[in-house]
């Protein structure tokens, strides 16, 4: 689970920056050039002079996704892949969480792995603290789909799982429980077209 940087990761990255800008410049009507980005202690970005505004990317494999809200979110998808699930279990996460694990069969370790692997990463972004929070200091227990339950965990974080590749596995968490029901999929086209349609806009003004 090493984080490594590689062209297909900055493309990923690139796209990624497009993608937030595009939703910004569609919700406020402003130009690109306008967009501002300020970063927390731990290197949480937020956009200057919209404090109301939170987003939270990731990307892995063929996907990139993005959540915004007015309050604290964070999103996490990884591609499901062969990997020593029991072990990296045993290194990262929680006594509990292992121990579920542990009593599993190989396949069913590495889709449960990625559950909680993408739920816990997904709650520590919505802090804002990345991974200076530990992994195994807080369990995510998933019972379902839809029944998710955890401990050291403040109350008011909730958590949602979403399908859009069977190869992939997206977690989102927030501080409020509301939602939406499905993600929204659009191509680098929507994206570029959103962000030239502000930028034409303000030539136009700038012209007249």
């Amino acid at each position: 689970m090493k984080r490594l940087l590689n062209s297909c990761d900055i493309n990923r990255t690139l796209i990624g920056d497009l993608l937030i800008r595009s939703l910004i410049c569609q919700k406020y009507k402003i130009n690109n050039e306008e967009i501002r980005f300020i970063y927390n202690e731990f290197g949480k970005p937020f956009v200057e002079n919209f404090s109301d505004f939170h987003f939270n990317l990731s990307h892995s494999g063929e996907w990139v996704v993005c959540t915004t809200a007015n309050f604290n979110v964070g999103i996490d998808i990884e591609k499901v892949s062969e990997i020593e699930a029991f072990k990296l279990a045993h290194e990262f996460f929680s006594e509990e969480e292992f121990y579920k694990i542990s009593n599993m069969n190989s396949d069913e370790q590495i889709n449960y792995f990625y559950d909680l692997w993408t739920l816990k990463e997904s709650y520590i972004k919505t802090i804002g603290k990345g991974l200076y929070i530990p992994l195994n200091s807080f369990s995510i227990k998933k019972e379902s789909r839809t029944l998710i339950s955890y401990k050291n965990i403040p109350k008011n974080f909730y958590f949602k799982q979403y399908n859009i590749d069977p190869n992939y596995k997206i977690s989102a968490c927030a501080t409020r429980d509301e939602f939406p029901q499905e993600i929204i999929i659009k191509d680098i086209y929507t994206i570029f077209q959103n962000i030239y349609k502000f930028e034409s806009k303000e030539k136009i003004n700038a012209e007249d």
